[in-house]
């Protein structure tokens, strides 16, 4: 990854839990876009890019929060469509989203 798009490799490597619940998830997007995808939406521990495409299209750019929920979007679409793409090229698994929490320490 660092040679194909030469990212730095440098400092403390990012983990976390994979965690599969389905509760877990909607708690996990009620709390960053305030909304949670319907069951239609998701696919096992896999949310559809169409859901991130239909958000971010709807966000309307008026202050900080709605301006962070945006990007959160697009590195959901960049996570599953250039550089976590599953074989469909139609889902993102949502264990990326714990790691978009914070941020502030991000930028």
């Amino acid at each position: 990854m660092a040679i194909i798009l030469s990212l730095s490799t440098n400092g403390l490597p990012i983990t976390g839990p994979t965690m599969s619940s389905v509760e877990a998830l909607e708690a996990e997007c009620l709390h960053q876009f305030g909304v949670a995808p319907r069951k239609t939406d998701c696919r096992g521990s896999f949310i559809k890019l169409t859901w991130f495409r239909g958000l971010k299209d709807r966000i309307v750019l008026n202050d900080d929060v709605h301006i962070q929920m945006y990007v959160k979007c697009h590195i959901m679409l960049l996570f599953g469509t250039i550089l976590f793409r599953d074989k469909s090229g139609a889902t993102v698994h949502w264990n990326f989203l714990p790691l978009l929490r914070n941020f502030g320490q991000i930028i």
